[in-house]
């Protein structure tokens, strides 16, 4: 399908009724989410990227509702918009994403334990410069490699050009992240910070995303919960013809979402940021709704994986929440999200390299 068609298509169906009623519920909870955003910067004047405690009052109890309420609105209504003979309705996730998967929750499972019974422990491995920070680089590094072969495939009979510059933009911003993520090989190389840049960056070091840490921390999170979790459930509503448009081939699959589900679980100092609270919750519902369309479709294993991993990510982030005071520093947590947002990158690259005709 052009480029061209696949967009006529997809404006026909966001006018129709089913697409009115997803954009209309996805308007209303942004707005909504906007709404509580600004009230807390104007009127308690709090800063909209921000990490602290997590807060258990009235207020936020309120918040955690709304935020519950709208994900399960949202992701009912992708559900009731699928097109016939969907992803989702028919095609089985590969044995390796499934494996992938489970080894990821069982990763997640560990840090977990090590936080509950050793804060000490979880804080020295979340420090920069060991091999968690590292293997977060690295595994970034290599999905941009990943990316850019991923995108060649796609538009090798498609538009060359417009393949070029998507796998330039992408490969691109992979491995900036990776290079932000140890600081450009600052402390391995021993150059020092521009005073210029010292003087802004909160960390005083070669980077830029601590020249406003909580914002990009936002950002990132943000933007990597929703690409994790709901665009691989949007791809899998499409139609099938669909998915013959390389765009379409591009969009992450569910076995991308399996692998990088437990990097919503660390996430007690961002809590009370409603957007990532909010991109957590659809993500454990998404894949609730892909164990129970694996269930119907026959294929227990695949529905004991996701069932497993949305508990997991569910039961980690209830341990966090309870025992968050006693973490060492309150950043330690966003090293191990960091890592398991690389880890879904990387996967979603790996597949995207190298299935031909990849559905799940």
């Amino acid at each position: 399908m052009a480029a061209g068609q696949a967009a006529f298509v997809a404006g026909r169906w966001l006018i129709g009724r089913e697409g009115r009623r997803v954009a209309a519920i996805a308007a209303l909870t942004a707005a909504g989410v906007m709404g509580f955003v600004l009230y807390e910067l104007l009127a308690l004047g709090l800063p909209v990227g921000r990490e602290a405690p997590a807060t258990f009052d009235d207020y936020h109890a309120l918040r955690t509702i709304f935020a519950a309420a709208g994900a399960g609105l949202l992701v009912a209504a992708l559900l009731d918009a699928r097109a016939p003979g969907c992803a989702l309705d028919r095609s089985a996730m590969s044995p390796l994403s499934i494996g992938a998967g489970l080894i990821s929750a069982a990763a997640a499972v560990a840090a977990t334990a090590l936080f509950a019974a050793d804060p000490a422990a979880f804080h020295a491995h979340a420090q920069e410069d060991r091999p968690l920070e590292w293997a977060s680089a690295l595994l970034l590094i290599g999905a941009s490699g990943l990316f850019a072969v991923a995108t060649r495939r796609a538009f090798a009979t498609a538009s060359r050009l417009m393949g070029l510059v998507i796998a330039g933009a992408g490969s691109l911003a992979l491995l900036v992240i990776a290079m932000e993520e140890i600081s450009w090989g600052q402390r391995l190389f021993g150059f020092a910070t521009p005073e210029g840049l010292a003087a802004v960056n909160w960390q005083g070091e070669f980077n830029f995303h601590n020249v406003q840490t909580d914002l990009s921390e936002l950002l990132y999170y943000g933007g990597a919960g929703l690409f994790l979790g709901l665009l691989p459930l949007l791809r899998d509503l499409l139609p099938a013809a669909w998915l013959s448009n390389p765009l379409a081939r591009l969009l992450p699959g569910r076995g991308t979402a399996i692998v990088g589900a437990p990097a919503a679980s660390f996430s007690y100092g961002h809590w009370d940021l409603l957007p990532l609270q909010f991109a957590a919750l659809a993500a454990v519902l998404a894949m609730a709704a892909w164990s129970r369309a694996a269930f119907r479709r026959g294929h227990a294993l695949e529905a004991f994986a996701f069932a497993g991993s949305a508990a997991t990510v569910a039961a980690t982030q209830l341990v966090f929440l309870a025992l968050g005071p006693a973490m060492t520093e309150l950043p330690d947590s966003t090293e191990y999200r960091e890592f398991f947002i690389a880890l879904g990158l990387a996967w979603y690259a790996f597949q995207a390299a190298t299935e031909r005709r990849r559905l799940a």
